[in-house]
């Protein structure tokens, strides 16, 4: 990691996994990347415990709105916590998402906000993603 801590990212997506994610939130040097990357205004994502235990642990960003895997919700304040598959926080450019059943949401809400959601449907659609999900709007 020392070896890319001055390199710049359109986004820094965490993966989840408590595993991963306590080595994450134990990483004094991941913790001053992602402060950095906030602090460039840059997009930050975390998908299953790595909300809880990486982002909210180190009060990375104490006001955002955000979910995480269920079995952690009493890591983030209720104030904070939406019960959503996907959350995007535009006010803090922080998007979070719940779980394994929840990472290709997390992806194409990704590529939205760095891409636009004409791409994203570029990406979606012949993956034959499910027809419920929000974005299959956009390919109409």
């Amino acid at each position: 990691m020392v070896d890319i801590a001055d390199d710049e990212f359109d986004v820094i997506a965490l993966p989840g996994g408590v595993g991963g994610s306590e080595v994450f939130r134990d990483s004094t040097l991941l913790v001053e990347i992602v402060r950095q990357h906030k602090y460039d205004g840059k997009l930050m994502a975390a998908i299953c415990a790595a909300p809880a235990l990486v982002l909210q642990h180190h009060q990375l960003y104490p006001d955002a709105l955000m979910t995480c895997h269920p079995s952690f919700k009493s890591h983030i304040p209720e104030s904070c916590w939406r019960e959503k598959r996907v959350t995007m926080d535009i006010n803090h450019n922080l998007i979070t998402s719940q779980g394994p059943g929840t990472a290709l949401e997390f992806a194409i809400e990704i590529i939205i906000a760095l891409c636009g959601k004409e791409k994203a449907w570029q990406v979606a659609e012949p993956m034959v993603t499910n027809p419920t999900l929000h974005y299959h709007e956009m390919g109409k």
